[in-house]
């Protein structure tokens, strides 16, 4: 079950975990981690990614929030 949206905003993007490595400079392993939901990136590595993936960090983890 997918927590956030990383891995879909990623393969929209036609990036491979190891592009979006290279491209943020953060580790696959990482990236891995907070993509499955296992781990909860700072501000700043929420920012990184979002960046590079060119979308916001609401649309990447904030999914489940309601207005």
């Amino acid at each position: 079950m997918e927590s956030n949206n990383m891995k879909s905003c990623r393969l929209k993007k036609g990036l491979s975990m190891k592009d979006l490595s290279f491209k943020t400079q953060i580790s696959e392993r990482y990236l891995y981690f907070i993509e499955n939901g296992e781990k909860t990136p700072s501000l700043k590595t929420a920012q990184i990614i979002s960046n590079s993936l060119e979308t916001s960090i609401e649309d990447i983890f904030f999914t489940h929030v309601k207005n």
